[in-house]
């Protein structure tokens, strides 16, 4: 069995690193889930450690549906990091009705093209594609494995659509959703699965913004799928009233 830990740093991947992981899945801001890291992240964790690494390329928080300025940040920054060694690039695409898009999934690969790795994340489980139907659309689109929890909410609940899915023998079948190692044994028994995707994050704090008043992080958790976006008349009223001061 071997272990790719999620990291949401470059501290959390060179930890991953010098405690024995196989692998690491590079990612920023994990409290929305994982978004794009820092090229330079990747840079510098290759230059001191080498691990192997997928890297996140998610821009924005919310749910998996790009338009066309966001793919071609996706495009840019996957290009980048593949440039600056990536192993593997993380990523997902989902039609507005929650379908996977085989198009931005087809061009992302097409900009891949064999330069390295390709995960379809946890959007898998999120969309309306049913288990085999969606796993057979990323193995013909040439996607190398996902990262699932079998469309349920943790792999021990989901072992049994992750043993279908590695059955297959189509697709890489990377499990994930609370893996632990109280649990580790009984997922590997039930799926058969050589790889797991886990985490060991822990609270830590940094007390140099503790402020009562001026605040950095939000109230109250997003809902889910929800994302702050600038909305252009926003802008224009701000603009216009400045114009007269």
């Amino acid at each position: 069995m071997k272990i790719e830990l999620c990291c949401g740093s470059l501290s959390d991947a060179i930890t991953a690193y010098k405690n024995g992981a196989d692998r690491v899945e590079l990612c920023a801001s994990i409290y929305f889930g994982g978004l794009t890291p820092s090229v330079n992240a990747l840079t510098i964790l290759k230059e001191k450690t080498g691990i192997e690494t997928a890297v996140m390329i998610r821009p924005r928080e919310g749910g998996f549906c790009y338009d066309e300025t966001e793919f071609e940040l996706m495009l840019r920054d996957g290009d980048e990091m593949i440039k600056r060694g990536a192993d593997a690039l993380v990523f997902g695409f989902l039609t507005p009705e929650g379908y996977i898009d085989e198009g931005k999934t087809a061009r992302f690969m097409n900009m891949i093209n064999g330069r390295c790795q390709s995960v379809f994340h946890k959007a898998f489980d999120v969309c309306k594609d049913d288990l085999i139907t969606g796993a057979d659309k990323l193995h013909r689109l040439g996607v190398s494995r996902i990262l699932t929890a079998g469309k349920m909410k943790t792999a021990l609940l989901g072992a049994e659509n992750i043993k279908k899915l590695i059955d297959l023998r189509t697709i890489g079948i990377l499990p994930c959703g609370s893996v632990r190692a109280h649990n580790l044994r009984e997922i590997f028994e039930k799926t058969g699965t050589d790889w797991a995707h886990t985490s060991a994050f822990e609270p830590s704090f940094d007390t140099s913004a503790s402020h009562e008043t001026i605040l950095f992080t939000p109230l109250a958790p997003a809902r889910q799928g929800e994302y702050p976006q600038a909305n252009g008349e926003i802008v224009k009223g701000i603009v216009d009233v400045a114009k007269q001061l």
